[in-house]
């Protein structure tokens, strides 16, 4: 009797081993120069979904662009916002040319979260 549970606990943590060893893999994270496409964003609580803009309201829907990890530019309602990118603690800070106001954002997979410092605006892009 001992000899068989011995061996069923054997065959059991040789089963948790296998498929301990078939667990996904870390995502790796998309790179700040990636090309960003809206999928989202959020004004004053208010969510719109990219995909319900009509042709004309897409030309002026928030936008973002880095080609060298350094220097990007924020689009919205048509304007462009240039600004540089710094990291700190795992998130990017923006800070723009044209105003004292920063943005901070996060890459989680192949998805990045621009949220402004009031809080009250929120862009979401996904890495094509």
């Amino acid at each position: 009797m001992k000899k068989f549970l011995l061996g069923f606990i054997v065959c059991l943590l040789a089963v948790a081993c296998m498929f301990g060893g078939c667990t996904k893999s870390e995502v790796k994270n998309a790179d700040i120069t990636s090309n960003w496409t809206l999928k989202e964003f959020t004004v004053n609580g208010k969510t719109v979904q990219a995909k319900s803009l009509d042709e004309e309201t897409r030309k002026a829907a928030p936008a973002f662009s880095c080609t060298d990890g350094e220097n990007c530019v924020v689009s919205n309602n048509g304007k462009d916002h240039p600004g540089k990118i710094t990291q700190s603690d795992g998130q990017y800070v923006i800070s723009f040319d044209d105003t004292d106001q920063k943005m901070s954002g996060k890459i989680e997979g192949n998805t990045l979260t621009l949220v402004n410092s009031k809080g009250t605006v929120t862009f979401v892009f996904v890495a094509d």
